[in-house]
């Protein structure tokens, strides 16, 4: 397990701490709730499994070294939002994983949406005209389909409303090379930081 130096990432949300892992198998499952147990079983994929549990101790270790109790549980809305509480404590977080590695996002002060993706992916660039509405598409036509992937992924995980949303109802501002707004609708607006880590774009919305 890694922590991510962000201290030099331009906008970076203050108060985030960003951790890694490689997504590894034979780990144990003797640390995951009740209720992880029960999902974590019901899982058939071996890979699935393996991500869900280097998830889970990637952030067990994160609290540890981040000096926070860790005696907090991961917990989900009913929409499958995360999020971590500890009697009246509650943390912010949010997972993401990519081919071989997770990718864990927590906060004790600010909600947070993270999506990765592995650079080296091939995404089709039928994929943007899938997730641009029309007032995007003059705009990021030409940009990396990864990166405006992962900011809309990011948006909708802090959203918390998962593939419930069609993500052209998601438009994306530019503010810099790493700087983004994402409104929704005209009612909710997000901030993205999104930069280029470990051969990974990395988004987080908050």
């Amino acid at each position: 397990m890694e922590l991510l130096n962000t201290s030099s990432i331009t906008n970076f949300p203050e108060h985030v701490i960003l951790g890694y892992t490689e997504i590894r198998s034979g780990l144990s499952d003797e640390m995951l709730s009740e209720d992880e147990q029960k999902e974590w079983n019901g899982f058939t994929n071996q890979q699935r499994k393996n991500e869900y549990l280097s998830a889970r101790h990637l952030f067990k270790e994160m609290l540890s070294v981040s000096g926070l109790n860790s005696d907090h549980e991961i917990f989900k809305h009913p929409l499958g939002k995360p999020y971590a509480q500890n009697e009246n404590e509650k943390i912010f977080v949010s997972f993401s994983h990519s081919k071989k590695h997770v990718f864990c996002a927590i906060s004790e002060s600010v909600d947070i949406g993270l999506d990765t993706e592995w650079l080296d992916r091939k995404v089709d660039q039928r994929i943007v005209k899938r997730i641009l509405g029309e007032s995007e598409w003059e705009v990021f036509s030409d940009e990396d389909p990864i990166l405006l992937w992962t900011i809309k992924e990011a948006a909708v995980k802090c959203l918390g409303t998962g593939l419930r949303t069609n993500l052209k109802e998601l438009e994306i501002q530019k503010k810099s090379e790493i700087e983004f707004l994402v409104r929704i609708n005209d009612e909710k607006t997000f901030q993205i930081c999104s930069f280029q880590e470990l051969n990974h774009q990395i988004s987080i919305a908050y």
